[in-house]
């Protein structure tokens, strides 16, 4: 990462103080915590999925590890699924802000089950600064089935709760988004008070 846009996401990260002053690099360096400290722990609960040949619901318990990365900008989701007796699954993923070159925020979501990575728009994010949790809504193109969707992701993060709901519908359309999967977890310990 070069250095301008390492400063570039510093800033675009940054909480600003009360008094409206512009962030030091001090307070630019503790917004990207800031963000990122939501996104860490572990945590248990469940994959819902809807199954693409029979429309069923589907539902797994789930663990989950979450990992900032050193540099603030992206964490490391590590899952775990008991998808019935003696079979245990194992997925890897990352998810990375970056500071958009038309200025907005993109996020990328890249798996090692499948080999994907996409990126999508970010909104939300500036109420999330402020609060350190709240509501991310990712959206942008996908592939389902081998055929291209778009995409909408609603990340939630509460003091206790973290929810990933991803929603598709035909690439370019105007119908409705419908479900796909959603994790719901709560934190393995509880926070402290």
């Amino acid at each position: 990462m070069t250095i301008l846009r390492a400063l570039a996401l510093s800033l675009a990260l940054s909480v600003p103080t009360a008094a409206q002053v512009p962030p030091s690099p001090a307070s630019r360096a503790a917004g990207v915590t800031q963000l990122n400290t939501s996104f860490h722990g572990r945590w248990v609960g469940q994959l819902e999925y809807r199954d693409f040949q029979t429309n069923a619901q589907t539902f797994l318990p789930t663990w989950l590890a979450m990992t900032p990365s050193a540099d603030g900008n992206a964490v490391t989701l590590d899952y775990i699924y008991d998808d019935g007796p003696a079979k245990t699954v194992r997925e890897r993923e990352t998810l990375a802000f970056t500071v958009a070159s038309a200025g907005g925020m993109t996020a990328s979501v890249t798996s090692d089950r499948d080999h994907t990575s996409e990126t999508y728009a970010v909104a939300g994010l500036e109420e999330f600064r402020k609060l350190g949790r709240g509501v991310l809504t990712l959206t942008g193109p996908g592939r389902e089935n081998d055929k291209p969707v778009d995409v909408r992701i609603t990340l939630t993060m509460r003091r206790n709760l973290f929810t990933w709901r991803k929603e598709t519908r035909p690439s370019g359309g105007t119908e409705e988004f419908k479900f796909r999967d959603a994790y719901t977890f709560t934190r393995s310990e509880p926070p402290a008070l």
